[in-house]
């Protein structure tokens, strides 16, 4: 019997309006390799479009190391599903980075640092 293993990362932040809209694209847009025009985020504050496009890179980078080992998803903090995970996971301040329910990065973490959790958490 296989067993498929992989390593869930929830990304709690505020993101572009329409980052959100679509629930079945959520898990594949930061790692697709779609890049949002500035036109897009210009409405939006430059911590907002600093910490979307920190975010998006560490996600394309991420997927592009592990592969089919990891399922990154993107967690808007304004809507119902991110005030909940907010509330069970403690998370006070964004960007938080929940890494298979059990470990917490608060701000955006170095590649290495984050990879080091998710090899830990493939053992």
């Amino acid at each position: 019997m296989v067993r498929i293993m992989y390593v869930k990362v929830e990304v709690l932040s505020i993101f572009p309006t329409f980052y959100s809209i679509c629930r079945n694209c959520q898990p594949v847009l930061p790692a697709s390799g779609l890049s949002i025009t500035d036109e897009m985020l210009k409405g939006y504050p430059d911590e907002v479009r600093e910490n979307y496009r920190r975010i998006c890179n560490l996600a394309i980078n991420l997927v592009n190391y592990f592969g089919d080992k990891i399922r990154v998803y993107a967690v808007d903090v304004s809507t119902p599903q991110g005030i909940w995970k907010s509330l069970r996971y403690g998370v006070k301040r964004y960007p938080t980075f929940i890494i298979n329910g059990k470990h917490k990065i608060t701000g955006i973490p170095s590649f290495e640092e984050i990879k080091t959790l998710i090899m830990n958490e493939l053992k």
